[in-house]
């Protein structure tokens, strides 16, 4: 089975105040954006919601109204939690980290430490279980994670003083992509938020 890497910059200044702000307007407007794919989620996990989840539109609103559980579900909010940061940022082009295998992750990070980067900015990070915001846990997908806006400006920084050690193209192709993201979101002064499933 293959997965993918879906990454947004966003100006985390904005998102993180989002969290617990009890701004219901904006509930309803990323409920309204998102509505298809909302539905689209609810059908997909039915059986999950019949035996307790919350609907996608529910988890949405948990995370903005600032009452998420402490425990279960944690992959519903995760979702929501995407679909808030897709409303505040910009897609990334994943070309590079669509229709993956987890082996192929591995082999970019370790390309990723042969190049002398994961010092400045952990590849790790992107991926694993990080948030800008509280909900529990997945039991599996999706995995987050982030590079702050200082991490990405510092790991912009350490790309023109390294050179790609990868020896496989796909490899320096995929580092390249990365470097291609982190130029733009520092440009703007973005962060960087992934959600791998």
């Amino acid at each position: 089975m293959s997965y993918g890497l879906m990454v947004y910059a966003v100006k985390f200044d904005k998102l993180k105040p989002v969290f617990g702000s009890g701004d219901d307007k904006l509930r309803r407007q990323i409920c309204g954006r998102f509505k298809e794919r909302l539905a689209q989620q609810a059908d997909w996990f039915k059986s999950e919601i019949a035996g307790g989840a919350p609907t996608p539109f529910d988890a949405v609103k948990a995370l903005i109204m600032g009452t998420v559980p402490e425990k279960g579900h944690g992959f519903m909010y995760a979702y929501a939690y995407e679909r808030i940061v897709e409303h505040f940022g910009r897609y990334l082009d994943n070309s590079r980290f669509s229709s993956i295998r987890w082996s192929y992750m591995e082999a970019v990070e370790e390309g990723w430490k042969q190049s002398g980067l994961d010092e400045t900015l952990p590849f790790r990070d992107l991926h694993l279980g990080k948030a800008l915001c509280v909900f529990p846990t997945p039991n599996d997908f999706p995995s987050t994670g982030y590079w702050s806006p200082e991490q990405v400006v510092a790991g912009n920084k350490r790309f023109g003083e390294i050179q790609i050690s990868a020896e496989e193209d796909y490899i320096k192709e995929a580092i390249l992509a990365v470097r291609g993201w982190l130029s733009q979101a520092a440009a703007k002064g973005e962060g960087i938020v992934a959600f791998y499933y």
